[in-house]
């Protein structure tokens, strides 16, 4: 093993401001690395697009934040990308990705998520000798218009040292669709957000009788693969079941998809019940999980759910139904459903609303579990011990 410090370089065509999943996943890890004498330095080599391929001219080239994460961006020409897949398809120049890469000199260089072919096979050009290389691919079985990405992938598992997954069933997909090694492939899940003391905040514990509507979030961009109007339809047909009032809060900007959501809303009159924010500062999302009673989400597809760890994390027990590794993730504190089970959710949804002690027990099982199996500071440990002993590539 490998104990002196560690320069660690992660790849994302996009980083701040937009906070997805990977974004957020990248940004606790670096938080939590730059607290571990093992770390020298932490940065992200990214592009001046925000998502989704929305060109950003005026952000600067390189800037360190106050947490001490360094960042650099890569312009691209085109500017504006055309609007295939979900990475910013753009010509950047393999001379400034060099340029940043000898600037920051990294030990470790850690692809999270796949798709942006182009900035990750230029780092591995230029620094195949000199650094290691970790890849955490965000597995999803793709339609025959984007097998395209299928040999992608499969050279970036054969040139990564170690491959990770989020998922014991997302370690078997990149075997199987990508032949990523078995003896290269790990499984690390995500984690959930502490907050500047280092404790997940508390959740707000309401009774019945301060007459507080029962709050069911959802959090998660507008847009089609996420579910909110499969989630809607839901609630509309449990909505005449329900014992206590219920409001219904929707977390997340728009991906195409809040049109259709706003238009449902008023078509069936749910404008007092059906709430959405548009996006939200970390500060106000942590809020919305500490108030919420219950979380649901039926999206198409999770790799493996961050917002589920998230919000039980903070006390608030799941809905929702079996997609992707929904079923290995979430073993306690959540409700399963089968996939696109319309009774069983509707069922299962008025239960969790009006039952407030199942709901309260499920909580507190689902707070516990994901303390216990999914922080940060366990996550970056984990990776520590990847990047530690991973060989330099030869």
């Amino acid at each position: 093993m490998d104990s002196r410090p560690l320069r660690v370089l992660f790849l994302t065509p996009y980083f701040r401001p937009y906070l997805g999943g990977i974004e957020r996943a990248i940004e606790q890890l670096s938080f939590q690395m730059q607290q571990s004498a093992s770390i020298e330095a932490v940065g992200v080599l990214t592009t001046k697009y925000s998502f989704p391929r929305q060109p950003q001219p005026t952000w600067e080239d390189e800037e360190t934040t106050s947490e001490g994460i360094a960042i650099y961006r890569l312009s691209g020409f085109p500017r504006r990308s055309l609007p295939f897949y979900s990475v910013p398809l753009v010509w950047f120049s393999p001379l400034q990705v060099k340029r940043y890469l000898d600037e920051f000199q990294p030990d470790v260089i850690h692809f999270v998520g796949d798709g942006w072919f182009w900035g990750h096979f230029w780092a591995w050009f230029w620094r195949r000798d000199r650094a290691r290389f970790v890849f955490t691919p965000s597995y999803h079985k793709l339609p025959p218009s984007k097998w395209w990405l299928k040999p992608i992938n499969a050279f970036l598992c054969h040139v990564a040292d170690r491959v990770v997954a989020l998922t014991g069933r997302e370690a078997e997909d990149v075997h199987k669709a990508y032949l990523a090694p078995r003896e290269k492939v790990g499984v690390i899940g995500w984690g959930a957000k502490a907050n500047e003391e280092g404790h997940v905040i508390e959740h707000v514990v309401r009774s019945e009788e301060d007459g507080r509507p029962v709050t069911v979030l959802c959090v998660g961009r507008l847009g089609h693969h996420k579910g909110q109007r499969w989630l809607m339809e839901t609630y509309l047909q449990a909505k005449e079941r329900f014992t206590r009032p219920v409001r219904l809060v929707l977390v997340g900007r728009d991906e195409d998809g809040a049109e259709e959501v706003t238009s449902f809303i008023a078509r069936h009159g749910l404008e007092a019940e059906v709430i959405t924010t548009g996006e939200v500062t970390d500060d106000e999302l942590a809020e919305w999980y500490a108030e919420a009673d219950l979380f649901a989400l039926f999206s198409n597809y999770e790799a493996f759910g961050l917002v589920f760890v998230e919000a039980m994390a903070h006390g608030a027990p799941v809905l929702t139904h079996d997609v992707g590794a929904n079923r290995e993730v979430l073993r306690q504190g959540a409700v399963v459903v089968p996939r696109f089970d319309r009774e069983a959710a509707v069922n299962e949804l008025t239960r969790l609303v009006n039952d407030e002690t199942a709901r309260r027990s499920l909580g507190e099982e689902a707070q516990e579990y994901a303390l216990s199996e999914f922080t940060w500071p366990v996550v970056a440990e984990k990776y520590l011990e990847v990047y530690q002993c991973t060989p330099t590539a030869a």
